[in-house]
């Protein structure tokens, strides 16, 4: 579980129009990331409840591989998906891919501007994978604002993120990403390590999973939590 601190948000992510411009140029090379992500997203999807979800949020798509999953193995039929995404390129990636799906998907493309175009209590699942540890942290926070009116009082957020080691070798990486980070971000698909939970108001979220995955020593967290 991750450590409470009392230092000020790091402010130095990405911007949305930096962030899709970054990730219009790496395109399908994220699917590169699979090895390392997987086992935190096996854990989100254990943990989130998808068979019993009937509206799924998505915030950073990226080129759909976890919304193809997801509907091909873990939502009910009459659950409807809608992912968001900064970059044309990962749209345009996420659509082919869920296209088999019909109407039952379809994601749109944002610049970033806050509120999101969708509804209060529209969904009971929303999903940041991968996302706000490429960000702002102050702005990443407004998100998980936003993840809150998009919740239907229940919902669950699914997130996962980068972030600081639990071994000794996890560390090491992580210090060592974060240094990657700080000389070129580009080199490091402008994701670095942070604490999830920072940014949740504990007085709107009640956390059920707080937990640190590793995959090839890098370290991810993956945290879980219903809106109150």
């Amino acid at each position: 579980m991750s450590a409470e601190t009392s230092e000020p948000l790091d402010d130095k992510g990405l911007s949305p129009p930096e962030a899709a411009r970054l990730y219009d140029r790496i395109g399908r090379l994220q699917d590169s990331q699979r090895p390392i992500e997987r086992p935190a997203r096996d854990r989100l999807i254990a943990a989130g409840d998808f068979d019993t979800a009937t509206s799924v949020f998505e915030l950073g798509c990226g080129t759909g591989t976890l919304a193809r999953r997801l509907l091909a193995e873990h939502l009910p039929p009459q659950c409807r998906y809608l992912g968001f995404d900064v970059s044309h390129r990962m749209v345009k990636l996420t659509r082919r891919r869920i296209a088999p799906f019909g109407q039952r998907a379809a994601v749109l493309r944002t610049d970033g501007s806050l509120p999101l175009p969708i509804g209060d209590g529209s969904a009971n699942r929303f999903i940041a994978a991968y996302v706000c540890d490429l960000l702002p942290q102050s702005y990443a926070k407004e998100i998980l604002d936003e993840a809150h009116r998009i919740l239907r009082t229940g919902g669950i957020a699914c997130l996962t993120s980068l972030t600081g080691g639990s071994s000794r070798l996890s560390r090491l990486v992580s210090r060592t990403w974060r240094g990657l980070w700080q000389l070129a971000p580009h080199l490091v698909g402008g994701c670095r390590p942070i604490d999830l939970r920072r940014l949740l108001d504990p007085e709107a979220w009640d956390i059920k999973v707080d937990m640190i995955i590793e995959s090839w020593g890098v370290p991810s967290q993956l945290v879980v939590a219903t809106a109150r």
